[in-house]
């Protein structure tokens, strides 16, 4: 599973960070070019859409990948061992259920005449090539869920418990200790007087020297 885990991140780095920079250096080049020249590259526009829309549905793969994808984790959080476990494996083919249909869907859409006929405006490319980054990206993202959900399996419950409150320091930057509450003796001597009534209003009011009025 190292082995898949590592080639697999590659492929997934690779095609999101490249579609991202290539989106970025040739929207400069355009401006540039546009600014200095007065030439204008009718066609950037649309490349730019297209490529960031490659690199979106790959970057997911890779927010997959480290678990930044959104979620509602609370059962999980709260149980431990194997209650834990059970619920982190359901959520995995929960996911690989949820990609596996997606990704069929996106490959039956390119086999449509509308995605082989229909050509984009300024590129001039068939649909199906556009069409093709949600296609891979769920295939991708299929893959990364069937091998997140095998680890978890392999991976003993024991080590599938956490420190919720430690994630979440180190997530802002700070240590637990830095959260973690403390009672000042003054402090809990003035709510020991509180509790005593010193300084309570109701039946029996007192004033602040402790005096009936």
């Amino acid at each position: 599973m190292n082995i898949i885990d590592k080639y697999l991140s590659k492929v997934e780095n690779v095609l999101a960070g490249g579609c991202l920079i290539a989106a970025t250096a040739l929207a400069v080049f355009a401006v540039l070019l546009r600014n200095i020249t007065g030439d204008v590259l009718f066609w950037s526009e649309e490349a730019v859409i297209y490529l960031i829309i490659f690199s979106t549905f790959f970057g997911a793969v890779v927010a997959l990948r480290h678990n930044d994808h959104v979620a509602v984790d609370i059962m999980p959080t709260l149980l431990k061992g194997k209650a834990k476990k059970f619920f982190v494996v359901l959520g995995g083919l929960a996911t690989l259920v949820y990609a596996g249909f997606i990704a069929y869907l996106s490959w039956a859409l390119i086999t449509e005449p509308f995605s082989r006929t229909t050509i984009t405006p300024a590129l001039k490319l068939p649909l199906w090539v556009v069409e093709l980054s949600l296609a891979v990206g769920m295939t991708l993202f299929f893959i990364r869920a069937a091998e997140m959900t095998v680890r978890a399996l392999r991976t003993p419950a024991a080590e599938l418990d956490k420190d919720v409150l430690a994630e979440e320091a180190a997530a802002v930057g700070i240590a637990v200790e830095d959260i973690a509450i403390v009672e000042d003796g003054r402090d809990r001597a003035n709510r020991a007087d509180g509790n005593d009534g010193g300084d309570r209003l109701g039946d029996g009011e007192t004033d602040e020297k402790g005096d009936d009025r």
